[in-house]
């Protein structure tokens, strides 16, 4: 597997080849939407498609069903105010929606329980990087060749980028194990900010970017987003945390009863 097809994945990998930046990618949004009793599936997207017109290619939009963990097991008045449930029977089993009011939307536990996943993987990068010199993200280096394509090719910033030792030992721990072992393209870019600075930054990342997706759309119809690009790999980690507590800030100011939507599109 290539540089680019690590940090990239499938139609991804040909647009930056292609160097079609401005290609719009497929990205996962939040909606909020106002308080009611009870939305339909297609009554949601119908909603969320109506406010993100302008926003996003909306023709293609569909309600993310396994966004939100459910960490209760819903009851039949609770799952009747559930957007898009997929609710799992097994003791174990974790059951998920697209949406529902904010209030039965358990997002701390949603931190708490993903805290000891961080620490696991945090050791695991920490070994296989262990006596490496720190590396920077793929974003500086994407961006320069973005600010010189001529005279700092996108060849040129691949392989400054996959010559530093930190970033040689995990393409390395990549080509020698199975995929679901591997790291994901985010660990190469604001995700190897975060594992630099500790288990525990990893984990509120990692929360942020599972909770809050790559953008919000407020109750007054203002997209906020991370960053200019969506995809997570050439983001920054500054925009993210940024993102994340802002994000954070406004759902928790917001009632209880206001529903909350993840919905993937085009931008």
């Amino acid at each position: 597997m290539s540089v680019l097809d690590t940090l990239y994945h499938g139609t991804l990998a040909e647009r930056a080849r292609q160097r079609r930046w401005d290609q719009p990618c497929r990205t996962k949004i939040l909606a909020c939407l106002p308080a009611r009793a009870a939305r339909t599936s297609t009554e949601a997207l119908d909603e969320v498609r109506a406010r993100l017109s302008g926003h996003a290619d909306t023709d293609a939009a569909a309600l993310d069903t396994a966004h939100f963990p459910l960490w209760r097991h819903p009851d039949h008045h609770t799952q009747h105010l559930l957007v898009s449930p997929r609710i799992n029977a097994g003791r174990d089993a974790v059951s998920t929606c697209a949406g529902a009011p904010i209030g039965l939307l358990d997002l701390n536990t949603t931190a708490a329980r993903l805290l000891p996943v961080a620490a696991t993987s945090h050791t695991a990068w920490a070994q296989i990087v262990q006596g490496a010199t720190t590396a920077a993200p793929w974003w500086p280096f994407l961006d320069r060749h973005h600010s010189e394509p001529d005279q700092y090719p996108l060849d040129a910033a691949l392989s400054d980028f996959a010559a530093q030792p930190q970033i040689a030992a995990m393409l390395r721990h990549d080509a020698d194990t199975v995929p679901a072992h591997r790291f994901d393209g985010d660990c190469y870019g604001p995700g190897l900010s975060a594992l630099h600075t500790g288990a525990a930054a990893y984990a509120d990342y990692l929360t942020g970017v599972l909770t809050y997706a790559g953008g919000l759309l407020s109750l007054d119809g203002d997209l906020l987003v991370p960053s200019w690009t969506d995809l997570l790999v050439e983001q920054s980690l500054m925009e993210r945390t940024s993102y994340h507590q802002q994000a954070r800030h406004y759902l928790t100011a917001l009632n209880p009863t206001t529903v909350i939507v993840a919905v993937t599109c085009h931008r």
